[in-house]
Parts: C-alpha cells; structure tokens; sequence
C-alpha cells in the first residue's frame, strides 16, 4: 500500500465548517495528504469544531485537588507545562476528571463509543494549546547551560545527545528560515513550504483513562459491536516480543534540489518514496530527482506486542482459553512480562490482513485492543506501593513475639495442621540475601523445598496458594512440563520471522517463586534441566545458532508422591521416591508427610474439613488470620533488611554442622546425607528467620530455628524407616547428654551447651525439663549445670 507524501499546512484548520446549520449530517472542508479540498458529508451526528473547543476548555479549565476534588490546581496546564519541558512524556486524561468538569455524560460517553475520533480531537487540543518548540528554555529546564562563558559546542554536543532534540533543532531552524524568508518578502505569509507536520514535533502520548467502576469485559464478549469504544478486559500475559521501534514519520531528502519530504506512515505496511514532487524538480519539465531516506530525521516509536489469554476463571466450563493481540506503543511499553495478571484498557480496533493471508481471508479482518493503560495484579516485592496505615500494621505486627507463628498459621489456614512446612514455607518467601563475589561467582539467597509424601494430604493446595500469594508464583505440573517448557524454547517471531527464544516457566518466575507439582512424574532428562536452575540459578542455551545465558533467580516448591503410590516402610527412601541425590542435594529442606492412621488427629482434621465445607472459611483460631495483601507487604518490607552473621556465632554454627554430619553417619539407612550445602542451606533459612523479625543481624536463636526445621525435616524422614515405634523425647534428650559427656570425656556439663543441642534436635525446653524430672535418680541438675551420677 502506497502513502501519499505528506504535504504540511496548519493543523488548527484541519476541520473547517463549511455551513453553520445545526443539522446531524455535517459537511465538512479537509484537507488531505495532497493539500486538496474535498467535501466530506459525515453523519456521525458531530460537530468537530464544537466537539475540539469542548476538549480545550477542559484542559484549560480543569481544576482538582490532590484528593481528586474540584477546585485546586489546574492539573492539565501543569501536565502541558511538564511536556513543554520535557519532563513528561505521557498525558494521561482520566474520564472521571472529564465527567466532573461539567457533568457532561453525553460527553463522556462520546469519548467512550468513539474513543479513536475524540484521540485525535483531543490531539489537535493538545496541539494548539502546547507552545512550539523553544530550545532555549528546554535547555534550561533541562539543566543545559545557555551562557555564552561556556563551551557551546561541548554543551550542545550533550545536549542532542541525551535528550533527542534533533527534531527540534531541525523545527527551530525551520522556523526562523521561514521568518527570515517571509522578511525578505521571498516567500508569501500564507506558505506552508517550511512547515514540519505536527505528529514529528508532537512530544506527548495521550491516553485516556477509563472511569472508576466500569466493568470489566471478559475477553470472549468483546466482539465486533465494540469495535472502535473504550474496552476494560484482565487477562494472563501469555507472550511479549522484544521493543521494536515503529516507524511513524520518513523523511526523505532530494539528491538535486535537496527538498526535505515526509511520509506519514499509518499502517504496519508502506510504500517508500522514490522520486521527488516538490516544485524545484517537477517545474520546468525537469528531470526528478531521486529521494533518499533519512532515518535520523525520521521519527519512531517504541513498538511491542502482547498476547493476553482469558483467567481461568473466566472460562465457561468445556471451552479454551481465548486469547487476544494488544499493541503497545510509546512509554506503555515493557509494563507487562510473561505469567504477570493484568487489567488493560484500550481501543478495540480492525486491521485487514496483510500479504499471503489477505488472499485467504477474503473480507475477513483480524482484530487487536490499542492499549491505552496497564494495570498489575500482582506487583513485585520492590514495586509494591504501601500506604502509611499498612506500614502502621507492619510495623505493630513485627513487635508482636507471636508474629512468626501468626504468619504460619496464615497461610492457608484452611489446610489442617503442617505447621512446621508452612513455617518453612514462609521462610521460603523471604529468602536469605545472595551473595555475588567479586570474580563473578554467586552464592543462591532463595530456598528450595521439596514435600514428599502420601496422596490427599494437600501438597498441591500448598503449592498452589504459595504461588497465588508469591507476588511472582509460577505453579506448572510435572507430568504436563518438558524441559523446554521448564527452561526455555526456541520459537519463530510471527512478526518478524526471526529465531527468537521464549521463556519457560522457570524463566517466567525470575525473581519468584516456581511451584512444580508431580515431580516425580516428570522424565529424568526434563528434571535434569533443573539442576542448574537450583543452584546457579541460570539457564544456558546453545540452539538454533543463540547462544545465551538467561537468568532464573527463583525459589523452587517441588511437591512428589512415593514411587508406589502410599509411602512403603518395608523400603528404603531410596526405594520410595526414586530421586537422585544430585537433585534431592540441592534442596535446602525435605519434608515427608506421612498420612498415619490416629484417632485423636483423625478426629480433630475431620471436624476441621467438615467445618470448611460447611462454611467456605477455616475455624475461628485464636487471632485473625492475615489475608494474602497484607503476608505479601510484611514479606516485601522483611526482604529490605540485609542481617549479616557475626563473628561470636561461628563456631555454633560449626559445632552444629559436625553434629548433623555425626547424625547422618550413625543413621542406618541413609538418604538425606550431609553436605556444605546443608551449611549454606542452614545460613539462609537463619538469614530469613532474622529478616522475618526485622532484626539488623543474626542471631542464635535464628540458627536454633533454621537447625531445628532442618532437623525435623530430616527426622521426618529418619523416624518412618529406622523407627517403627519412635522414642519418646525424654529417651532421646537423656542420650544426647550421655553422648555429649562421653564425646568430652567429662561428667558435668553446662545447662546451657545442653539446651543448644535439645533446641536444635525440634525439643523445647518443656521436654528438658521432662527428662531431668525422670531421669533424676541417674542425673544431677541444678540452675548451671548437669552432671552424671
């Protein structure tokens, strides 16, 4: 399709009345790209020239306060003024503001059914309000000195470029060649010969803002009635292609009489210019000269494409997901990443067919939203936006010395019991720092948790409101996930018919957390893909001739069922889940959830489901449950605190690990072995306890806690194959006593030493205190010390 050159006059007289009567079918005097006049009969029942002056008395006129109340500042002719200066790119125009102007609804919804016309209106507004082009005073608001006792061409050289002002440079001088011509009386008043087309100079992007309360549209009911309105419509960010810049303006110069041309471009397809038309080359009967592009005069802007599919939750029962394109252009680019929830307002818009697929598609069209706003669902922890009263609760929630166990008990209180993984869970969420060393080598901050155990005891429902909570939470199964899907794939752009390479969910969840259940479905060469994600924390890739390296800084919940459906204690743990070392290694801790049959428990996660289904919300418990908002802000603000390990914990963090590594090697049939993994592993979830706490450094009772869920994760596993009738906790603390005196050749111990070593084995000191009353005819105990009789 061939564009016309564009032929520049005074954009305020784009719409001319030609008559003054009032009725519904206007004619209209416009010009087009040639400069011809045609008369145009519309019967859209609007009159333009009205319609414009109603957008620039708003703009003028607006006035509102910081609350959004009328009367205050005049918030648009700010707006114009920080566009004049550059210091705003984006001119956003909310409806409520529109509506409370003059109560106009007729206006609005105007605005709303003919959005693409009143864009344009509102434009020529913007176009005619906004002064021209003033180097001189952008430089100065820009910082850039206008002094002559400066270096000008060193100044000016900076200037173009950080900030882009070619253009204006090339308007400014435009201008003055135009002044000093028409002095000259070498060129009429009314030529329009030196005139740039308003869209290059135009530095502002206009968006309209839906009104609050309009109802969402699911993506399957926007259909061809709401072609060419305002459309409000949320989805999940399925594909986003690379930044690309759209070309909107060409310019093109004459090698012989070197007249500038510009082609204005509004489709994905043109027609470039070759031969020149300005009066120099075509009069006379001259020979035209040849154009030649000139892409530094030209202007473009950022281009990107989104693909959001229908919530599942939307989505009647036995249909797919549908899907739909959204063209982002300008500052609205890069707001949206793969796997985030957005709500998006836009133009719902027709674009024909193009090339091979216009001959098959006949008078089809396909269709596209041009996206005039963004929202986020679910932001990261660093974009979170907190008011004063949830940094209020904040902060009288972390005095609180329960605030740990309330923080458990809410994740999802309507699953029974778990305590201890949830706990786990919720260090998890916070994370340890990451430490990045100074020869390029970095040591992992985030967690790794595996759930192993037996069929319907909610591992997928753990999974599952982690990744809803998680303001970054991927949750993908293993038996549907390959190890492309996991990682990354190679794909070709629709668009651009390029290689390009597609984030799997791993990716996806950068910065995140990744929930993969039925990990022990998955085949051994997709969970080899993981290895590498879990303790590098990147993805490298070697095909299709790209050769690169992505990021996957992510937390990985894995959840697995025994090889033989119910865990089996005849068997070993190696029999039962099948797992590689290699890859069990890598997780921080391994929790198995065992279903016993007991009648007490049995009885109390009866009456706990029963009373759920009952009335669709867990049992009332001794606090208020925190909902997700409020987990995810305490999470956002403990992830800013950087506790390092001092010095004087050292040794018990040594002492600590020796005495899991002794375990591990007294252990009859191990599974869970030892390794200087283990000890980072211990650092981090110490890291993350005193983070929760909001503690400036580590303390000991934050390495008590991470060597007590350490230990339980492993004693869960050990108990259920060494043990069919597991001691009692007061057999279990005497022996750590008698081994601690024989291990030190002494009879007498501290109380002190002897409560590191019950706490860090999952014992309280309501069990030590058991063990000293019964064993008491074979120990001796006081305040300070415990000796052997």
């Amino acid at each position: 399709m061939e564009n016309k050159p564009y032929t520049p006059f005074n954009n305020n007289n784009n719409f001319k009345k030609k008559n003054n009567n009032n009725n519904n079918n206007k004619k209209t005097f416009f010009k087009d790209n040639d400069g011809n006049s045609n008369n145009i009969t519309l019967s859209t029942g609007l009159d333009y020239l009205s319609e414009k002056e109603k957008c620039k008395d708003f703009l003028n006129f607006f006035k509102c306060t910081d609350n959004g109340n009328i009367g205050g500042f005049e918030k648009y002719v700010e707006m114009m003024k920080e566009i004049t200066q550059r210091k705003r790119k984006n001119f956003d125009i909310e409806l409520d503001d529109v509506y409370n102007f003059n109560r106009d609804l007729v206006f609005v919804e105007s605005i709303e059914n003919q959005t693409s016309t009143y864009l344009r209106l509102f434009t020529y507004a913007l176009d005619e309000l906004i002064p021209p082009p003033d180097l001189s005073s952008t430089r100065s608001a820009m910082g850039f000195n206008n002094d002559d006792g400066f270096d000008k061409n060193k100044e000016d050289q900076k200037f173009y470029q950080n900030s882009d002002m070619v253009l204006d440079l090339l308007a400014s001088q435009r201008i003055q060649r135009k002044k000093f011509l028409q002095e000259q009386n070498r060129l009429d008043l009314d030529s329009n010969e030196f005139d740039f087309p308003q869209e290059i100079i135009r530095r502002f992007e206009l968006h309209f803002i839906p009104r609050k309360g309009k109802s969402i549209i699911p993506i399957r009911l926007i259909r061809s009635e709401l072609i060419g309105r305002l459309v409000t419509f949320s989805g999940v960010v399925t594909r986003v292609t690379d930044v690309k810049p759209l070309v909107v303006i060409s310019l093109y110069t004459c090698d012989i009489c070197g007249a500038e041309i510009f082609q204005e471009i509004t489709s994905r397809e043109f027609m470039p210019l070759f031969q020149c038309k300005s009066k120099q080359c075509t009069e006379g009967g001259k020979q035209a000269g040849n154009l030649t592009l000139q892409t530094r005069g030209s202007k473009f802007v950022k281009f990107q494409e989104i693909k959001v599919q229908e919530i599942a939750n939307q989505v009647p029962i036995g249909h797919t997901p549908r899907s739909i394109k959204v063209y982002v252009r300008g500052e609205l680019t890069r707001m949206a990443s793969p796997g985030d929830i957005v709500t998006m307002s836009g133009i719902f818009l027709p674009t024909p067919y193009t090339g091979h697929k216009a001959i098959k598609a006949g008078l089809l069209a396909d269709t596209y939203i041009e996206a005039m706003q963004i929202l986020q669902h679910k932001k990261t922890y660093e974009q979170l936006d907190l008011t004063e009263e949830m940094l209020k609760k904040i902060q009288d929630e972390s005095q609180n010395e329960n605030i740990y166990d309330r923080l458990a008990m809410s994740l999802a209180p309507e699953i029974y019991g778990h305590l201890d993984v949830k706990k786990a869970l919720l260090l998890m969420m916070v994370g340890g720092e990451s430490k990045h060393m100074k020869d390029g080598m970095n040591i992992r901050g985030d967690i790794n948790i595996c759930l192993m155990g037996d069929p319907g005891i909610a591992k997928s429902q753990l999974l599952k409101h982690i990744a809803k909570v998680a303001p970054r939470g991927i949750y993908t199964s293993g038996k549907g996930s390959s190890g492309v899907g996991l990682t990354a794939a190679v794909i070709r752009d629709t668009m651009t018919g390029e290689f390009v390479l597609e984030g799997g969910s791993l990716v996806l969840a950068d910065m995140g957390i990744c929930c993969i259940d039925e990990f022990d479905k998955m085949e051994d060469s997709d969970r080899t893909a993981i290895h590498e994600v879990m303790e590098q924390q990147t993805i490298s890739i070697a095909k299709a001739g790209i050769t690169t390296t992505l990021n996957a800084r992510t937390s990985i919940l894995a959840a697995a069922n025994p090889a033989y459906g119910r865990y089996n204690f005849d068997r070993s743990p190696d029999e039962n889940f099948r797992l590689p070392h290699s890859l069990l290694s890598r997780f921080d801790l391994l929790f198995l959830m065992v279903d016993k049959a007991d009648m007490d428990n049995d009885r109390l996660l009866s009456e706990h489901v029963t009373y759920v289904h009952m009335h669709s919300k867990p049992p009332q418990l001794s606090f208020e449950p925190f909902d997700s908002e409020f987990i995810r802000a305490y999470v956002s603000q403990a992830r800013k605190i950087i506790p390092p390990v001092p010095k004087d914990l050292t040794n018990y963090i040594v002492d600590s690990y020796i005495t899991l590594r002794k375990q591990d090697s007294e252990t009859k049939t191990p599974f869970t072995y030892t390794t200087a993994r283990t000890l980072l592993g211990v650092l981090r979830l110490s890291q993350a306890f005193a983070r929760l706490k909001f503690s400036q450094q580590v303390s000991q009772e934050d390495v008590e806690e991470s060597m007590r869920l350490m230990f339980v994760s492993k004693q869960s596993i050990r108990f259920k194959n060494e043990k069919k009738t597991p001691q009692n906790p007061s057999s279990i603390i005497y022996t750590l006593i008698k081994d601690h005196c024989a291990l030190n050749r002494v009879k007498k111990v501290s109380i002190f030493d002897i409560q590191q070593k019950v706490f860090s084995s999952g014992f309280t000191q309501q069990h030590l205190d058991d063990c000293l009353n019964l064993y008491k005819s074979v120990l001796n105990s006081n305040s300070n010390f415990i000796s052997l009789i």
